[in-house]
């Protein structure tokens, strides 16, 4: 008789769905593939998490310049004028826009700075076998938190104001814009580049 199969040692592939067996999590150099598309499943865990720590630190690093430094430069009538993402924050409210300034704080300011914080919490804690209570936590909100980041919507936003406004004005990229085009790509980076599963089964073997 056949014995019961054994579904915890089981994960699906993320790209193809095919069920793979799980081997045990090791400290040693290796990549574990799906053996019919050959999609990276696992990487080394220092390499990993090590891919993950330095997407996080170019995220923070970018993210003061990126919401505080001038976005734009706007010249109209021999009058310039530089905009940064506080002063776009600052305008909703004065306008009145409180109900669109208040989503643009939560998506904006506050959402990807508590995605890299709760991340960079987790990673350090799994990478250097701190054990704490709040892991599981921190990682079950972190992705929850995931979707509702808006940077790239932000960004194309950017791009259709700039296109409307060359006829009228003149525009110019400030460092904030740079800063922020370096935050969403390390942003979209750090999340593929995320093994999650690899994060739950080194938080398991703390817990």
């Amino acid at each position: 008789m056949p014995s019961a199969l054994d579904t915890d040692s089981l994960s699906a592939c993320p790209k193809c769905d095919l069920l793979i067996e799980l081997s045990p999590v090791r400290e040693a150099d290796y990549i574990s593939q799906c053996p019919q598309c050959f999609h990276v499943l696992e990487h080394p865990t220092t390499f990993s998490i090590r891919k993950d720590v330095l997407c996080l630190l170019t995220g923070l690093l970018m993210y003061f310049p990126a919401m505080l430094l001038p976005i734009m430069n706007f010249t109209m009538i021999g009058h310039t004028e530089a905009m940064s993402m506080l002063n776009c924050l600052e305008t909703l409210f004065i306008t009145g826009n409180i109900a669109i300034g208040v989503v643009v704080f939560i998506s904006i300011f506050c959402i990807p700075l508590l995605k890299m914080t709760l991340l960079l919490f987790v990673i350090t804690r799994v990478y250097y076998k701190i054990s704490s209570r709040y892991l599981a936590f921190s990682f079950k909100s972190y992705n929850l938190i995931t979707a509702w980041g808006m940077l790239d919507i932000l960004l194309l936003s950017f791009i259709v104001a700039a296109i409307k406004l060359r006829d009228d004005a003149e525009l110019a990229a400030g460092i904030g814009l740079y800063a922020f085009v370096v935050l969403l790509l390390a942003s979209a980076l750090q999340i593929q580049l995320l093994n999650k599963n690899l994060i739950w089964r080194l938080i398991e073997r703390q817990q």
